[in-house]
């Protein structure tokens, strides 16, 4: 049996599904570089938790991995809109996610497929064509890198560094109007150690952050000029667990939730993948010019498959 006949069956073995009209909302877009050390962890040895900006290059060095490519998952999107006198509409829809497998230095999109609208699962007539649906849009988008790739590319010689744990994937929001990447924060803002605590049973070095007064950013991450926030930093594998921000004015940090939240998650294999990002636009409609509401991303049923993706990002519906 052919690879692309084993594909297919393994997006039907894993329940994969989608509305066709529904599933383009969201996109996972993949690119596979031809070194296994990113350029984010050239050179980077481990650092003395007491070096506050030699910890802040190796954390960023630690989530540049490409790890969150060797997984399907289930993603699930949340929006809520706010109506006319105080109501909220909801929105959320479910996603299995499968990547193809993309040859060092190629590019490939995601099959995203969805299984559940506004809590209501998907006719099991309806999922059973859309799976099959699934199984040929997988092949295709096999078959176009195929196509495309002429040679499997050849890392970097002599390249020495750190290899990463985790993968920190940009998320965009409300039509690539609004982004989240930890790699931004940490590259663009000073982080002071305020306490020590723990998650999970795992030891937390909690850092606030506040952004470099020169800092510049992409005009979908200019919101972060104007936040204040925390870190927590894994102290045995030195990669951000957690991120939350809110405005600078912001006076009661509890009262409304964060304005920006990014959560990881350790796999019991030790690799950190994206569990939860959140952006609220509806408390803070002028951080991002009234443009995003209430939105959530969340991430679970991770399950290892054999793919090789870096710098995935995963947009959610405008």
């Amino acid at each position: 049996m052919n690879r692309s006949k084993n594909v297919c069956q393994a997006v039907l073995i894993l329940l994969l599904t989608s509305f066709s009209v529904t599933a383009q909302s969201i996109k996972v877009k993949g690119a596979k570089e031809k070194d296994p050390i990113p350029p984010a962890c050239e050179s980077i040895a481990p650092a003395n938790l007491e070096d506050v900006k030699a910890l802040v290059k190796e954390s960023n060095c630690k989530g540049s991995g490409d790890m969150f490519s060797d997984y399907t998952y289930v993603l699930t999107s949340i929006r809520r809109e706010p109506r006319d006198k105080g109501q909220t509409k909801e929105v959320s829809l479910v996603y299995e996610v499968f990547m193809p497998i993309l040859p060092n230095g190629s590019r490939g999109n995601g099959v995203l497929l969805v299984t559940s609208r506004d809590g209501v699962p998907v006719p099991p007539q309806e999922l059973e064509k859309e799976r099959l649906k699934a199984g040929e849009r997988l092949e295709k988008e096999e078959r176009k890198i195929t196509s495309t790739t002429t040679s499997p590319a050849q890392p970097v010689a002599n390249r020495t560094g750190m290899l990463p744990l985790g993968s920190y994937e940009p998320m965009t929001f409300g039509g690539r109007k609004a982004a989240v990447n930890i790699h931004t924060f940490l590259t663009n803002c000073d982080l002071t150690l305020v306490r020590r605590e723990k998650i999970e049973g795992r030891e937390m070095l909690v850092f606030s952050f506040t952004p470099h007064a020169a800092a510049q950013f992409e005009d979908n991450e200019k919101y972060i000029a104007q936040l204040k926030g925390e870190i927590w930093i894994d102290a045995q594998d030195r990669i951000v667990a957690r991120l939350i921000g809110w405005p600078r004015t912001a006076t009661q940090l509890n009262e409304k939730g964060p304005a920006v939240y990014y959560e990881m998650i350790r796999l019991p294999a030790g690799v950190w993948l994206p569990l939860e990002t959140r952006v609220n636009g509806n408390d803070y409609p002028g951080l991002f010019n009234r443009e995003i509401f209430y939105s959530v991303l969340s991430f679970s049923e991770y399950k290892r498959f054999s793919t090789e993706i870096k710098d995935q990002k995963v947009d959610s519906p405008p």
